[in-house]
């Protein structure tokens, strides 16, 4: 035992005076274009390294490479400071290369969409390939596979040519374990992808929001990726939830369980309308699943729930309870400019965005503003149709609700109705929306005699006679009406 031990110490030896013998004899900057067309051939794109190539044997043999790029069509896809990669030595005198570490320093990677579509990534077709033979194809490849690999102070920029918009993500951070890669390429590449990693961005940021402080826990196997927990800050308020994808499956599988609590109304109202049209804090809910192969069969399979509450809100530019204790006025008036905010909702600003937003608002001239004391606008969705489950708010001395649905498929407005309400949940006034969404179709507004009665001499006397007649309650959900 006592000769084994020091025969091990003797080879450990050696195998250190090599490694040192390598870093003082060989130049490895010599050695700089076989790297780069080895990993340009690899990658199917053109790698440069612009800085020093060198070795290293603590903690670990490796190497590191700065200031490298990958090029794709005379453009940069992607830069980095430095570039490490570390490996195991014994492997090495077997030819064996068993990679122990993959470190990126301040990485930068752009990645363009062209106005005909085509990003930045994307290679010409090559020639094809002839078929391997039976051999060769019961050959299986031998995946990557890095036990810790890390990025640090990276960025990430996204651009849309065609829509003129501009996505950046700042500072971020990624520590990743357990990498496995396979060789496969395109949609097999990401089935064949597996790790655990945490995953911080400082900033995400475009032309219409920020999102800052972005944590979350990411893990991959079998073509299922994992976020939770993923907390984020947003338009001043504080998300908390998960997201799944699932591209094992022909189809890319989505689902969404976030929660983004007393977040400011004003901040995302803004990219829909001109002027300051609603603030206050809010709660935002979607727990809602998709699947399809591109974004028309994604919104037919939509389903699921959203949810967003609010209280202590103002609506600025009307003043509600001053235009409804008008009867004669309210005859005239549009409840669609009324209750425009409750569709612009979750799931109804997609709806008013084509319609300009401001478009169902537009009517409301009036200075002053509405004090809503609780809003409440909660959907149910299926197969991409979503149907108001219990939406309304109240002011100081009124109740207004929303029932109908949105069709997010064709477009449409479904047998949507805003109503008045009284005491009883009973409509007083109501109107009803039909139509595509970019040009929706105003009913005339119906005054219920409910409503009219107490200005109408005849029918106030007919009501302490007879008292009240019933009526069917149109809205019974959450919202009270107010005391």
């Amino acid at each position: 035992m006592k000769k084994l031990l020091v025969a091990l110490g003797i080879l450990v030896g050696l195998l250190v005076l090599a490694g040192v013998a390598i870093i003082l004899l060989v130049d490895v900057n010599a050695h700089k274009p076989r790297i780069e067309t080895a990993v340009s051939d690899a990658l199917g794109m053109e790698f440069r390294i612009r800085g020093k190539a060198g070795l290293r044997l603590f903690p670990s043999a490796g190497i590191a490479l700065s200031d490298v790029r990958l090029r794709n069509r005379g453009t940069d896809l992607a830069t980095a400071k430095t570039l490490r990669v570390g490996v195991k030595l014994l492997p090495l005198l077997n030819r064996q290369v068993n990679i122990t570490e993959l470190v990126l320093e301040k990485p930068v990677i752009r990645i363009e969409k062209g106005a005909d579509g085509k990003f930045n990534y994307e290679t010409p077709p090559g020639p094809v390939k002839p078929t391997p033979t039976p051999k060769e194809a019961e050959t299986p490849s031998t995946p990557l596979r890095v036990a810790r690999s890390s990025v640090s102070a990276g960025k990430i920029v996204y651009v849309d040519r065609k829509a003129g918009s501009e996505t950046s993500l700042d500072a971020i951070d990624l520590s990743v374990r357990d990498l496995s890669i396979p060789t496969a390429r395109g949609a097999e590449l990401m089935k064949g992808i597996s790790f655990t990693g945490d995953l911080s961005v400082k900033e995400i940021r475009s032309k219409d929001f920020a999102v800052s402080d972005v944590r979350a826990k990411v893990t991959a196997g079998a073509g299922v990726y994992e976020i939770r927990p993923f907390t984020m800050k947003l338009f001043g308020g504080a998300g908390e939830g998960g997201i799944r994808v699932d591209l094992s499956g022909e189809k890319t599988a989505l689902k969404v369980n976030y929660t983004l609590a007393k977040f400011r109304a004003e901040e995302p109202l803004a990219t829909l309308a001109q002027k300051k049209y609603l603030s206050g804090t809010m709660t935002v809910t979607p727990d809602l699943s998709l699947r399809g192969k591109g974004a028309d069969e994604m919104t037919r399979t939509l389903s699921g729930s959203v949810s967003l509450r609010g209280d202590g809100l103002t609506l600025h530019g009307m003043e509600i309870d001053e235009i409804l204790s008008k009867a004669e006025e309210a005859k005239k008036l549009n409840l669609a400019d009324v209750g425009a905010f409750l569709l612009a909702g979750p799931l109804g600003s997609a709806a008013v965005k084509g319609y300009r937003y401001g478009g169902l608002y537009r009517s409301a001239t009036r200075e002053g503003e509405t004090r809503i004391t609780r809003l409440v606008s909660d959907w149910t969705v299926h197969d991409g149709v979503a149907d108001a489950r219990d939406v309304a708010f109240s002011t100081g001395k009124n109740r207004i609700a929303l029932k109908g649905k949105l069709d997010l498929v064709n477009g449409r407005f479904v047998d949507v109705t805003v109503a008045v309400l009284d005491e009883k949940g009973c409509a007083k006034i109501r109107q009803k929306i039909s139509g595509p969404f970019g040009d929706p179709r105003m009913d005339k507004t119906s005054v219920l005699q409910s409503f009219a009665e107490p200005i109408l001499g005849l029918f106030e006397q007919a009501r302490k006679l007879i008292g009240r007649t019933s009526c069917e309650p149109f809205y019974t959900g959450t919202v009270q009406h107010p005391k």
